[in-house]
Parts: C-alpha cells; structure tokens; sequence
C-alpha cells in the first residue's frame, strides 16, 4: 500500500484538523446523517472517527468479529466499514454483519486490489471494495454511492468480477458453490494449498473437488481442466 496503519491514520487526522478550517456551507453526504460502523485495528478506528467528524456518526466500533457483529445488531448502522485485516476470518465477519443488520451496506477496507478478495467480499454480502490509501473525500464519496444503493468497485477490478460471474452462472446449472469458487482460483492460476487456505478446507478437500470437476466438465486431468478454462 506504501503507508503504514499508524502512517494511515496520522493522514486522516491531519486532513480532518485542515478541513475543519475550510468554509462551511456544504453539507458532507446529504441531510440524513449516515450511522457507521467501524470495524478495524484502534489506529485506523481513530483516525477515521476524527476525519469523519461532523459528516459521519460513527455509532459503534469493533476490533474483532464478535463484537463487530454484535454491534450491527445494537446499532443497525447505515454502513459498515470493515478492515480486511481484523481476522482471517472476516468473511464470516460480513456475512454476521448482513445477517444482524439486513439493511447495512458493508464496505471493505483492503490494504492492496485482490482479486480474490474482492471476489470473497462480494460473496459474503459486501457492496464495497475499497484497497489502498483513502483520502477523506474518497471515504465520503464511498459513504455517499453505497447508501444511494450503488456499489463501490474500483474500475480496474470490474472486469475480473464480471468474467467471475459469467464463470459461475455458466457453471451454476452443473456445479455446487464451492466447486464454482475452486474453479474461480484454478482460473486465477492458484495452487491446491492457495485454495485451501483462501477457503478454509483441507488440501485434500480440494483434490476430491478438482477430481469432480474433471468428472463433470468431460476432461481426462487437472491440466486439461485448467486449459478447458482458459
């Protein structure tokens, strides 16, 4: 990302100090004020808070998946921002979010543009993606399209998104769920330990779904399945 998360946050705050002295007059999102949850490492938290201050009620933050979805369920935020970098398990953290708070647009926070990440996001529910360094009118743009229904995707990251999808819904009459994701990451050109881990399975779970997609899609290998998808 090139900043640490102390280096992070230190700019927010500094940007929030400096906007605090511009003119007044402009609204931050619209006339009702956004309810956010903030679900992230206490530097980052801190430094988002103060640069969001005075546009953004900041109603609950977490630092770990538990209490991130037990506050969804308190609080029933607008929007939930959640640091990818909380839990290994942070896809269950989106899915809990969405499940205490049906309403709740979950946006991601990622340190780098993943395509596998993103992808995972998506799954769990998340309307967001958004990697790297943030700016404080970045954050209020996000806020802004998530919570006018839209979803916040960087551009160069779209077509990824779209050819999964194509993948999956030529796929969906024929494969179970979890062969479709361990087709996404063999296309991705991932190893059999990469894909257990991104999922959470055993290698050898993975070897029986790669020998049933040889089965099912009608070719003789792993290799041949990898170029059957191009």
């Amino acid at each position: 990302m090139g900043v640490t998360e102390m280096d992070f946050s230190a700019a927010l705050v500094n940007e929030a100090r400096a906007s605090r002295s511009a003119p007044c007059g402009v609204r931050g999102l619209n006339e009702t004020t956004v309810r956010l949850l903030i679900v992230d490492h206490m530097p980052t938290r801190v430094g988002i808070r103060m640069a969001l201050a005075g546009d953004i009620d900041v109603c609950a933050e977490a630092s770990d998946p538990e209490s991130a979805i037990r506050a969804a369920k308190r609080e029933q935020p607008d929007v939930a921002l959640v640091g990818i970098t909380i839990s290994s398990a942070w896809c269950a953290t989106i899915r809990g979010i969405c499940r205490a708070a049906p309403d709740c647009a979950v946006v991601v926070l990622a340190e780098t543009a993943d395509a596998d990440d993103l992808l995972e996001s998506v799954r769990a529910g998340a309307v967001g993606y958004v990697p790297g360094a943030l700016e404080i009118e970045r954050l209020r743009r996000v806020f802004r399209a998530v919570t006018a229904n839209e979803a916040v995707i960087p551009r160069a990251m779209v077509g990824e998104l779209v050819s999964e999808v194509r993948s999956a819904a030529a796929a969906s009459d024929l494969l179970t769920g979890r062969e479709v994701q361990v087709v996404g990451m063999l296309r991705r050109g991932h190893s059999t330990t990469r894909i257990a881990e991104r999922l959470q399975i055993t290698p050898v779970t993975v070897r029986r779904h790669i020998s049933e997609l040889v089965r099912k899609l009608g070719v003789e290998s792993r290799a041949d399945l990898i170029e059957w998808l191009g």
